[in-house]
């Protein structure tokens, strides 16, 4: 499974250009990480693959559980992604 950091310099490559190849690969599921240090937050997204498109299945944001059991059990909230 792809896990796109998103880049203040390849934003929008991140969010859009790279999820679409990996959807075209067929790639079941995909993750985007946004830290964004100068608001000292975070945020997660996973997508999985339905048809030819990504779709939402988990999100949190920094003080958020994100949890999910699909493809793998995974528990954490956003905000143990930032420095301490």
């Amino acid at each position: 499974m792809p896990v796109e950091l998103v880049s203040p310099s390849s934003r929008r490559r991140d969010r859009l250009d790279k999820p679409t190849l990996a959807a075209a690969a067929g790639i079941p599921y995909y993750m985007r990480v946004e830290i964004m240090r100068r608001l000292n937050t975070a945020e997660v997204h996973l997508y999985e693959l339905k048809g030819t498109e990504y779709r939402p299945l988990a999100s949190a944001m920094a003080g958020e559980s994100f949890r999910i059991e699909r493809p793998f059990a995974l528990s954490f909230d956003p905000i143990e992604l930032l420095e301490p």
